[in-house]
């Protein structure tokens, strides 16, 4: 398993960071406090085509290897995790599923246009209150001739309230519980926005509460492959958001690394204090294995060999060495890292924002103690 960059992710990675660098980053301290949505940061990234990232050339988008998906996210990430965030919830968790599950039709209607931008996607899992296909709000499809109707409330809807058209999870057969869920296209036309959710983090990566009644949906893949279809949209956005927690965590050490050259105590930088050092170094010692850990999964998800696995393995080492990071690079920055007129403190909430846009049911341990005991 190698790591080296071809020519062309090398082009990729500069491309991604040149753009992040100077569009993404001016903006990120501001959205944080607004949560406004960056509308026009969104159109310019369409416009150098990293919203068709996982959209087949024929349909005008670069469809790169994962590998690359990653690079993006990680260039991304350091610059303005919400922005970061919205690409995902766009390019993998909506526009990928559709390029690898939906019909001719589907491809047609939609990819074209979510290649150049003209449509955001999104992606609707969570429900209010209560597991998936459990509570008294769930998603429960119909068939309806050629289509299926839905009636029910998502809750924590990726890219909600924004988005033009939504992947999303729905029971199909009641009597099978979460096993009889089915995976479905929904034009945003078709849902009613409830309420927009305010978050600790990625504050500007927008997610909502919406509501179906008798919407029409096209259903992807076959009837009851939702569980699988689930699981691969999860498995696949959890890499590209372990890939956005890399480089928050990259940022954060950079910004650490400056300030302990800059701050000065007792007549030395704190960078000659032992115990600043040691923060410093587990710090960077977490970055390098969590990239180290992404760069892994990627691997599986381009050999196609258990990444399902691979991704829990990667989300549940990263979630918790980015928190360590984060903390650390508070330690270090003092009372300016718990202030909120730095960059720190939105980095340790964003790190934290980076796992958190899934079903609980689905955490890691789930999945990695299933696959011990079954």
């Amino acid at each position: 398993m190698k790591f080296e960059l071809t020519k062309e992710q090398q082009m990729i990675q500069k491309s991604a960071a040149d753009f992040a660098k100077n569009t993404l980053e001016p903006i990120a301290f501001d959205i944080d406090r607004t949560g406004e949505y960056p509308s026009v940061a969104i159109k310019a990234m369409a416009a150098h085509d990293f919203m068709g990232i996982t959209i087949p050339t024929e349909f005008g988008g670069i469809d790169t290897d994962y590998l690359s998906v990653a690079l993006i996210s990680e260039a991304f990430g350091k610059a303005n995790a919400a922005a970061a965030a919205i690409a995902i919830a766009h390019a993998v968790m909506a526009a990928g599923t559709i390029a690898k599950y939906g019909s001719v039709e589907l491809k047609n209607n939609y990819l074209s246009a979510m290649a150049n931008g003209e449509i955001l996607g999104g992606y609707a899992l969570a429900e209010p209150n209560a597991a998936l296909a459990s509570g008294p709000d769930k998603v429960v499809a119909v068939k309806d001739g050629d289509k299926y109707l839905l009636n029910g409330k998502k809750f924590f809807v990726a890219n909600g309230g924004v988005a033009d058209v939504y992947v999303v999870i729905a029971q199909t057969n009641e009597e099978a519980g979460q096993k009889g869920v089915s995976a479905f296209v929904v034009d945003a036309s078709e849902a009613t926005v409830v309420r927009s959710v305010d978050k600790l983090g990625l504050r500007a990566f927008p997610t909502a509460e919406i509501k179906f009644k008798n919407a029409k949906a096209v259903l992807l893949g076959a009837e009851e492959d939702g569980v699988k279809i689930m699981k691969d949209i999860q498995a696949r956005a959890d890499v590209a958001f372990g890939a956005v927690a890399v480089g928050i965590g990259q940022a954060a050490l950079e910004e650490s690394i400056t300030h302990c050259q800059n701050r000065v105590q007792f007549g030395n930088p704190i960078g000659k204090i032992q115990a600043v050092q040691w923060l410093l170094a587990e710090m960077a010692t977490n970055i390098h294995m969590m990239r180290l850990a992404v760069y892994k999964a990627v691997n599986s998800v381009q050999e196609n060999d258990n990444y399902i696995y691979d991704a829990a393995f990667m989300k549940m080492y990263v979630m918790k060495a980015g928190v360590d990071a984060g903390m650390n690079a508070v330690q270090i920055h003092g009372g300016i890292g718990y202030s909120r007129e730095h960059n720190i403190e939105r980095y340790f909430r964003d790190i934290r924002g980076a796992f958190n846009i899934e079903n609980v049911s689905e955490y890691p341990q789930k999945i990695i103690a299933g696959m011990l005991l079954k």
